[in-house]
């Protein structure tokens, strides 16, 4: 288990900080320039998990990891956290409400940031 958050702990860490986020009362913030805003916030939170997923699988860029692995852990978790969260909010909190659309830029993001992190893979060997 401790070698598992020794390996994981900046993931562990940006995981626990969006949830905590995506469960708050969101603020009373207008943005009247931009609609959906909080898309846009969606999609770089899961972009972020995302990233920092890829970057703990490979140990920093020092290991290879395989297809499956990065697949796995800096996508598809990512997408079934957006998941679990929009479910969360929709049926455990009265101030939050799960949103298919929501969920959609999660899953946008979390491909984004594959798709990044293996663009910047690719250059950096």
């Amino acid at each position: 288990m401790f070698p598992l958050l020794k390996k994981y702990w900046i993931s562990i860490t940006v995981n626990s900080l969006v949830f905590a986020v995506c469960m708050m009362k969101p603020p009373g913030i207008e943005v009247p320039t931009m609609t959906d805003f909080d898309k846009l916030v969606h999609f770089f939170l899961f972009l972020g998990i995302s990233g920092t997923a890829f970057f703990d699988n490979t140990g920093y860029l020092k290991r290879k990891s395989s297809a499956l692995r990065i697949f796995n852990g800096s996508f598809l978790f990512p997408v079934a956290f957006g998941g679990l969260i929009e479910i969360l909010q929709a049926t455990l909190t009265n101030i939050r409400s799960g949103d298919w659309m929501d969920f959609l830029y999660d899953a946008i993001g979390a491909l984004a940031g594959v798709v990044i992190c293996l663009i910047i893979n690719r250059k950096l060997k």
